[in-house]
């Protein structure tokens, strides 16, 4: 999924001269293609990994790449993500490739890992986490983890998990790096009220939760989990509008707590779960006016970038400049982040936003 050959090419650098944030960025699915054949090249030189040959042409096929190959490639890359090394350089990519989009605040997501003899999940956080300060020390960017639960493991591994990130709290340096847990995996996988248990847990000990919700048809589900009262973030969302599949009711609960939609359109289309961007649910909910934040999801497996889903939302729902200004600034509130550290972004994205006005006499926000 990209913007269309009829877009405008100054509209897309337009949108890459936002300052963005991203708040669904899956670790592994967000590598590019370069990073993955770099890593898939060292692997085979090592002689440490069985991949076929077609390995390369499922990766360099891009944006062509069909849904089965896209399901082939995560295969594939958790293959190429099993050792310390290989961890710290994903990380490494995934932010400077956010940097180059010019993403001033990205909340990265991730199953923490245990290969044996390899790695346990504390080391594999530790990487992740060393590798953010590093970047962020010499990047214009803020970087913060979400540590996953998938739904499809069980719920003893979801409360490891948790209690991994609260061994986290107490850390001189650490601590303020994870901001929450993502909740995510097959949605046909596992029953998501199973979990309720332990993510009410996860909220007494101040982690924010953000969970993939209604990607596909799961009414009962959904209104469990919504009634719980537990959810900061609803990732896709996608079955719950009552014009996109969903009820009434799951509509309503969802407004009446304002809980933020995180879209991620090429996902949702390229993945199947709506048919094509003029049907997806975003202009539903903007007509609702709740708030949103576009997202990636996985830009490396969708071959997309948070700029190309900017353009492409402006492109198919009509968004104007100015509105696009205010989803920068607005997705400073659907941000984990404290009260004064939201303060601070937001001055810091206006300031830039301002710049931009300054240098440049046809940037508008009413055009």
């Amino acid at each position: 999924m990209y913007c269309s050959q009829s877009s405008n090419m100054d509209f897309l650098s337009y949108c890459k001269s936002l300052p963005k944030i991203e708040l669904h960025a899956h670790l592994t699915g967000s590598l590019s293609d370069e990073t993955v054949l770099r890593l898939l090249e060292a692997k085979r030189k090592e002689g440490a990994v069985n991949l076929p040959e077609s390995a390369e042409l499922t990766i360099q096929r891009g944006h062509n790449r069909t849904l089965e190959e896209c399901f082939k490639l995560f295969g594939i890359l958790h293959c190429l993500t099993d050792n310390l090394e290989a961890v710290k350089k994903i990380t490494r990519d995934v932010i400077r490739e956010f940097v180059s989009d010019n993403v001033r605040y990205l909340e990265l997501r991730t199953t923490p890992k245990f290969i044996p003899d390899k790695m346990t999940k504390k080391d594999y956080i530790d990487t992740v986490l060393d590798t953010m300060i590093e970047e962020m020390k010499t990047n214009n960017i803020i970087v913060r983890l979400l540590l996953s639960i998938d739904r499809s493991r069980g719920v003893d591994d979801a409360r490891n998990t948790v209690q991994l990130a609260k061994d986290y709290t107490t850390h001189e340096i650490y601590k303020t790096l994870i901001c929450g847990i993502d909740v995510s995996g097959n949605p046909q996988s596992g029953k998501l009220t199973d979990y309720i248990c332990v993510l009410e847990e996860a909220k007494k000990c101040g982690f924010r939760l953000a969970v993939h919700l209604a990607e596909i048809p799961s009414e009962e589900e959904t209104l469990a989990v919504l009634k719980a009262n537990i959810v900061d973030r609803i990732g896709h969302g996608t079955f719950i509008h009552l014009a996109s599949g969903g009820s009434q009711e799951l509509l309503d609960l969802v407004k009446h707590y304002q809980i933020p939609l995180e879209v991620c359109v090429s996902s949702n289309v390229k993945s199947g779960t709506v048919k094509n961007v003029q049907d997806h649910h975003l202009g539903l909910w903007r007509k609702e006016d709740h708030p949103l934040v576009i997202c990636t999801d996985d830009k490396g497996i969708f071959s997309t970038s948070l700029s190309e889903e900017y353009c492409i939302c402006a492109e198919t729902f009509d968004l104007s400049k100015s509105d696009l200004i205010k989803m920068c600034i607005s997705a400073v509130e659907s941000t984990f982040l404290s009260h004064h550290e939201k303060h601070q972004l937001r001055l810091s994205i206006q300031d830039e936003l301002n710049s931009l006005k300054g240098a440049n006499n046809s940037f508008s926000g009413t055009d």
